[in-house]
């Protein structure tokens, strides 16, 4: 597969939600979203909304972030929770029309 690079992000951020510190870092293609539980990663996706919602947002952002080659990883400081963009490749969320996502669950 080749990779297209059109957009880089350099990045080193903490932001505060919810009384809690989440950490983006940006280096070039990949932004690694760290969060500090898994806990918080289910809060987000049901601030979604409906699962037909979420799916809409999740394909949306996962077209948007592949359009211009970049990767998001979502994780907190123990496991990867969710790849989503140019890397993000799971074939089963595929069959459910859900593309550049992956969940990692073990």
């Amino acid at each position: 597969m080749t990779r297209n690079r059109r957009l880089s992000v350099f990045a080193d951020l903490v932001i505060g939600m919810d009384g809690q510190h989440v950490t983006l870092r940006g280096n070039g293609s990949d932004i690694l979203v760290e969060l500090p539980s898994v806990g918080m990663a289910f809060k987000m996706l049901r601030d979604l909304g409906s699962l037909s919602a979420a799916r809409n947002r999740l394909a949306a952002i996962s077209s948007a972030l592949t359009s211009v080659g970049l990767t998001v990883i979502v994780a907190t400081s123990k496991r990867r929770l969710m790849t989503i963009g140019q890397d993000g490749n799971s074939r089963l969320l595929a069959l459910f029309g859900l593309t550049n996502i992956k969940f990692h669950v073990f």
